[in-house]
């Protein structure tokens, strides 16, 4: 048995009309002339000279049989069909989710430079870090005054195989919202190979050569977990990794892999040295949406964060494994996904999803999750010197969301154990679990807002409002003069998040923080907007060291209140 290849050029005979048409050839269909007088035209039309088969072929095919330069020639006019010439037209296309912000204002009047751990000039232009209160951007990396742009050189190919879809992606991140020259990392590139059979579902795998820092596991953007900082050893070194994931209309399942490399540490007295080893974390995880309205996600992983450097434990490595969960109920609205874990494509109908602005419809609409991660870490004990324990991390969030014609309002429920916010240093004293005498709390904010959309104005009025309880650490703290130790006390350790910390004064206790923020916020166009922003938080916890006339130091409490506003012009396309 044999297959005869016809070029599709030869099978153009008089009176067949279903012929391929070769590229530059016009084909027209057969009709019976028709006798005329002769007319003599009056613009004689230009005839552009008719292209052969054989113009066709690149010098490789020359030597090769009629029926391969065939088949050569319709693989290249279906590559042709699938990467149209006007991408290469606008370069622009290139460039997605870029942000422009012009900011001015300022985070705290009552204060000026060096009053205030969290410093505050005279009103200025330019973003600060004190706009940003404690329930803002909950499910996103950034605050929405960057001034930064996305780089994507972006492919998309259909497969020899039918069914087959080849992706690919150089994505970079160019970020100048706090320095003139600006900064230039990877965003998540990706290689994507996707096969799907219609009636069936889509399997496919996603290469990560760089990071995969979009690969995490939990949802909430603030509580999610597993990311490139998970291997706090390999810090700025290429994290890459691969993730397999099947998915049908109702149902998701995903397996990953990840790598890095890190120094390894060898006990006292041994003659190995530091050596860059390979590291390994392992993820999976699946969803489930038996109704429309119903979702059920579950995800976990294990991970080496590298070896432990203290004594007593050197060379152990340091493990992490856990597990998140969340279940959703939604009647109206979507449960989406933040845009910081979404692979970046070029085409428009991703750019377009990065604008897509709330959409106001009719009636009553909500959306109610539960969310929760429970994790241990190996540490070193304090309490049993040469031996490692595991210290449990915790962390969790309800989010109700309702919409009534053109009001919104959100309610948020938050909670983190000081353990989870410490989880990539690792832990309080870095690589060792905390003892048992340490009284630690968890933090804990509620948060509720509301806003309303004017549409002949295109303004959006809106309030938040939210009290946080900071999670604390109580330690007994000494000094040494020299000759002898000098018990300090009892004091209470405020800890915010990794590296933001205040030490209160002996005997004292946390106390609540409370926030609030209102805006009015007036869109120009599609792009660009302008808002004006009111905030004031009353934080009773932040305390500063002074030096006393005798030459010694003692913690005072900061002024705890903190009044601002801003103009903010936005643009984002």
């Amino acid at each position: 048995m044999f297959t005869l290849l016809i070029p599709s050029w030869a099978l153009a005979q008089e009176g067949s009309t279903d012929a391929t048409p070769v590229p530059g050839v016009e084909v027209k269909p057969e009709t019976t002339p028709e006798v005329k007088p002769e007319v003599k035209p009056e613009v004689k039309p230009e005839v552009k000279p008719e292209v052969k088969p054989e113009d066709d072929v690149t010098d490789q095919e020359k030597n090769m049989t009629p029926e391969e330069q065939a088949w050569r020639r319709r693989l290249r006019r279906e590559q042709r069909s699938l990467m149209p010439m006007p991408e290469f037209l606008a370069p622009e296309r290139y460039f997605i989710d870029t942000r422009i912000a012009f900011i001015l204002g300022d985070d705290d009047f009552l204060h000026s430079a060096g009053e205030t751990i969290i410093d505050s000039p005279l009103p200025g232009f330019g973003n600060r870090p004190g706009y940003e209160l404690f329930f803002d951007n909950l499910d996103s990396a950034r605050t929405g005054r960057e001034n930064q742009f996305h780089i994507v050189l972006y492919k998309k190919l259909a497969g020899y195989i039918p069914g087959l879809t080849t992706e690919g992606a150089v994505v970079t991140r160019y970020d100048f919202s706090s320095s003139r020259d600006g900064k230039l990392a990877d965003a998540g590139t990706y290689l994507l190979v996707k096969y799907q059979e219609p009636g069936r579902g889509e399997f496919s795998i996603t290469m990560f050569p760089v990071s995969t820092d979009r690969f995490r596991l939990g949802y909430m953007y603030d509580l999610t977990w597993g990311g490139a900082d998970t291997f706090a050893a390999a810090s700025k070194q290429l994290t890459p990794g691969v993730k397999f994931n099947y998915r049908t209309p109702d149902m998701y399942a995903f397996f990953g892999v990840k790598t890095a490399r890190v120094l390894t540490n060898p006990p006292p007295g041994s003659n190995q040295g530091r050596e860059s080893e390979t590291v390994y974390a392992m993820l999976g995880g699946f969803g489930w949406t038996p109704s429309e309205k119903l979702s059920i996600e579950a995800n976990g992983g294990y991970f080496q964060m590298g070896e432990n450097p203290n004594l007593g434990v050197e060379g152990e490595m340091v493990q992490l494994v856990g597990a998140s969960g969340r279940i959703a109920y939604m009647n109206g609205m979507k449960l989406g996904m933040s845009a910081d874990l979404r692979l970046f494509r070029s085409d428009q109908e991703f750019a377009d999803s990065l604008l897509t602005k709330p959409s106001y419809k009719p009636g009553l609409h909500y959306l109610v999750s539960l969310e929760g991660n429970f994790m241990a870490q190996s540490l070193s004990d304090p309490d049993n010197y040469g031996t490692t324990t595991f210290q449990p991390a915790y962390a969790g969030a309800l989010n109700f969301k309702l919409q009534k014609d053109l009001a919104r309002m959100t309610f948020t429920l938050f909670s983190r154990s000081l353990s989870f916010i410490l989880l990539n240093v690792p832990s309080y004293v870095p690589y060792q679990a905390m003892s048992g005498e340490l009284e630690t709390s968890p933090e804990l904010f509620a948060a509720v807002g509301g806003d309303y959309y004017f549409p002949n104005l295109h303004m959006t009025l809106g309030l938040t409002l939210g009290v946080q309880m900071p999670s604390t650490a109580k330690v007994h703290l000494t000094t040494s003069t020299g000759a002898s130790d000098v018990d300090l006390g009892i004091r209470t350790i405020v800890v915010r998040n990794e590296g933001e910390i205040s030490v209160l004064p002996d005997g004292e206790d946390a106390l609540p923080i409370l926030g609030s923020k209102l805006s009015l916020k007036w869109d120009l166009s599609n792009m660009m907007s302008m808002s004006f922003v009111v905030l004031y938080q009353r934080d009773p916890n932040f305390t500063t060291l002074k030096t006393l006339p005798n030459g010694t130091a003692k913690r005072e409490f900061e002024d705890s209140n903190k009044f601002g506003a801003a103009i903010i012009a936005t643009a984002k396309f």
